[in-house]
């Protein structure tokens, strides 16, 4: 398909933005009184990789006609399976849970060349729905750490696609990552809109995804399977961060610590993706 390289990259992320900011007023779900969580957010990044795959690749991709296209299907099997999670259940604790048997389910699409086992796939699937459940949990308290996490995390591994010579592949994480900043800037700007837990779940299994790409198509002696990982699994460090069981409080937690995992978290996504351009250069 004729497209420019802007109209490939934005216009995904223009729909992930709608898709974001689209429930307003009674369609919104109230979780705490400065914070609203559309009930569209875990679909906001799956349409996204669903379109940007669609206009680089064309309607093949719909076909999965090659292995790596399943990422659409991934990201497509998270957002439908997550979609009672978004709701008010009559156990909210059990939401990170659902979220991250969601993201397990979709991360078992993925079957890549020489990642293509079952007892790889359930590893990773396991891995990625612990990663994915708990920054769902972090992001229900944490929303802007969380948020600036995932679009550097995005950022770096979109840098790192490029790197490695997958064009397409990168130009799909640069719109992911678009969107992932947009989410940012929202989180920053508007405070009684925020992107959620299923936001934050959904960015984890692209993440998840891209990195597996990565570390199938482009494993090298210059690019390992360890920096891929690296950038998957960069966010353990907000992951650490105690959480209050009673809800989002802020006073109650150090904010050294907030800003330590933070800072370590967007520290490793930036050091992998330039470490990567510079083996590469």
């Amino acid at each position: 398909m004729e497209l420019s390289l802007a109209q490939t990259v934005l216009l995904p992320a223009i729909v992930a933005v709608a898709l974001l900011l689209l429930p307003r007023g009674s369609w919104c779900i109230e979780r705490a009184p400065a914070q609203v969580a559309p009930w569209t957010a875990g679909f906001a990044l799956p349409s996204a990789i669903l379109i940007a795959v669609y206009l680089i690749e064309g309607a093949p991709a719909l076909a999965l006609t090659q292995r790596w296209h399943a990422v659409w299907l991934a990201a497509l099997v998270f957002a439908v399976t997550a979609t009672p999670a978004a709701f008010p259940l009559h156990m909210p604790r059990n939401q990170p849970f659902l979220l991250g048997l969601s993201a397990a389910l979709a991360l078992l699409m993925l079957r890549l060349p020489n990642l293509d086992s079952w007892t790889v796939r359930i590893l990773l699937a396991v891995v990625g729905a612990l990663f994915a459940g708990r920054v769902a949990a972090v992001a229900e308290q944490l929303p802007r750490t969380s948020t600036l996490v995932i679009a550097t995390s995005m950022t770096a591994i979109t840098v790192m696609l490029l790197a490695a010579g997958s064009l397409k592949a990168g130009l799909i994480a640069a719109s992911i990552a678009c969107a992932s900043g947009a989410a940012l800037f929202v989180t920053l700007r508007v405070p009684t809109l925020l992107p959620g837990g299923a936001f934050a779940a959904s960015a984890m299994v692209v993440l998840f995804s891209l990195a597996w790409y990565g570390a199938a198509y482009h494993g090298s002696p210059a690019i390992r399977w360890v920096n891929w990982a690296a950038i998957a699994g960069g966010g353990v460090f907000i992951c650490l961060v105690p959480l209050n069981r009673s809800g989002p409080s802020p006073q109650a937690r150090p904010r050294r610590i907030v800003i330590a995992a933070t800072t370590a978290s967007c520290v490793i996504a930036v050091a992998t993706a330039f470490h990567t351009v510079l083996v590469t250069a």
